[in-house]
This record gives C-alpha cells, structure tokens and sequence, in this order.
C-alpha cells in the first residue's frame, strides 16, 4: 500500500510521538533509581539494627555474584549474616525438576462454577 506525502509525515510524526515517549518513560524511570541511589547511604545510616540486618541480607541474596561481594565490604554491613544470606539464596534458587516431572504433563485444575 502506497502511502502519500501528507501520510508519510503523519505517520512520521506519530512514530516520533511514540518514541519520545519510551525515552521519556526511560528517564524517568533512569531519575527514580538515580534518587534511590542518593537516598540509600542516609537510609542505611538511620535504619535500626534489625531493618538493617534484613536489608543487607536481602540485598545480597538477589544481587549478582560480584555485586554481593561489593556488598559485602560495605562498612555498615552487619557482622554474622552469611549463613542468612546462603539460606534466602537457596530458597530464591528454581526447584529442579526430576526426570519423572519433567515428562509427565500435569493436568490443568478444572474450573470451579461458584
């Protein structure tokens, strides 16, 4: 389908519209995790003992393996918390499946009239 001139530009600039608006939903999103940046080194210093313990904890149990060891190392980081850590990180890891699971096809749960 031939398109015109005056269509060619419309369409143009409703794609350029549609791009500017990923890019501004990208720097917006880019500012947010920016602010929390800024924001976590006062967090850290104001959270009690036991938030702080939970935040480390969490934070290296998703962090990728070289991100945890940077973590690690941080001076706030509370002593004692390894075993923690291994243990999130164990449960958070995908179940493996059996050979039997793997080739039986599990029936769907029918649905209920209520």
């Amino acid at each position: 389908m031939d398109r015109s001139d005056s269509e060619n530009r419309k369409y143009q600039r409703a794609m350029d519209i549609i791009m500017d608006l990923g890019r501004s939903k990208a720097a917006t999103e880019a500012e947010i995790r920016k602010a929390f940046a800024n924001t976590l080194e006062a967090f850290l210093k104001t959270a009690n003992e036991d938030l702080l313990r939970k935040v480390f904890v969490l934070f290296e149990a998703v962090a990728k393996v070289g991100d945890a060891k940077k973590i690690q190392c941080h001076p706030l980081r509370p002593e004692g918390i390894d075993q923690e850590v291994e243990k999130l990180r164990e449960a958070r890891k995908p179940k493996a499946k059996t050979k039997d699971e793997s080739k039986v096809k599990k029936k769907p749960e029918p649905k209920s009239k209520a």
